[in-house]
């Protein structure tokens, strides 16, 4: 029955594009709310830390900030299959497994990577959307940083995001270079770009949007990290029926290729806006 409701709504609301459904911010000031449609009378509540473009970043639209993003933009699927408006609390990184925990958020879409600590401490959906991690660097170090051990000698400093996936592979791969973990994205790509770090790790879908936006970074060619990793979301541990709302619709817009041209759509996006 529910795979019947859920196929319903998916065709009901592919018609219409899910970025013009309307949003605004609530009384405090991380909060966005998305009418889904008026007639609901509920909201799922979704984590998030919206610093991270394509996945979620602060926009103007019509005058009011909201947030963007191809998770944003998923998320709004699973709202609807849920038959509920949807609620964005956007909060740092750091906090967000401990919210899901606490039960202030229903889940969290990030573009988080599930690992086997996290897995832990709450249950994730298969990935949504596979991005493999890089190094951010200068362009015209690019020629000099052409390896993992070119980083990793102590006069070098390389920067990540405070409790991401990148704060491992920082420790992992450059235990001898000098770290420095910061909560918000744009504050080390400012950084990097002022000289006080030499290199960032981050997923390529974001690092191609830096590079299209500033033309003296650069990606570093040599590869780190998993591969085959990639984002997912997660919920509260054992919530085993919204796990299976969310990895049904996740199923059906891979399936029909919808993930693609959200994931498209969003990189556009902000390409176009980006300062």
């Amino acid at each position: 029955m529910f795979k019947k409701m859920l196929s319903f709504i998916l065709a009901s609301i592919a018609v219409v594009s899910v970025g013009v459904l309307s949003a605004c911010t609530d009384t405090a000031s991380n909060v966005y709310t998305y009418v889904i449609d008026a007639s609901y009378t509920e909201y799922v509540v979704m984590g998030t830390s919206a610093d991270y473009p394509p996945y979620e970043w602060p926009l103007e639209v019509d005058g009011k900030t909201t947030i963007v993003g191809l998770d944003i933009e998923i998320a709004k699927y699973i709202a609807a299959a849920l038959g509920k408006n949807l609620k964005v609390v956007n909060k740092g990184f750091d906090f967000l497994i401990e919210d899901l925990e606490a039960g202030k958020v229903d889940f969290v879409m990030a573009g988080m990577t599930p690992t086997e600590e996290r897995a832990l401490k709450v249950d994730f959906s298969p990935v949504y959307y596979e991005s493999i991690q890089v190094v951010l660097v200068r362009d015209v170090d690019v020629a000099t940083y052409t390896s993992a051990a070119a980083l990793n000698i102590a006069t070098v400093k390389v920067g990540a995001q405070l409790g991401a996936i990148q704060q491992e592979l920082a420790e992992a791969t450059f235990p001898i270079a000098q770290r420095q973990y910061i909560q918000q994205i744009p504050d080390l790509v400012v950084r990097l770009i002022d000289g006080q770090l030499d290199a960032v790790i981050m997923e390529k879908a974001v690092a191609d949007g830096y590079v299209a936006n500033h033309e003296e970074l650069g990606i570093a060619t040599f590869p780190i990290g998993d591969p085959e990793g990639g984002s997912a979301v997660a919920v509260q541990k054992g919530d085993a029926d919204l796990l299976a709302a969310v990895n049904a619709v996740i199923a059906t817009l891979i399936a029909n290729g919808t993930i693609s041209t959200i994931v498209a759509d969003a990189i556009a996006l902000n390409e176009s806006t980006a300062e």
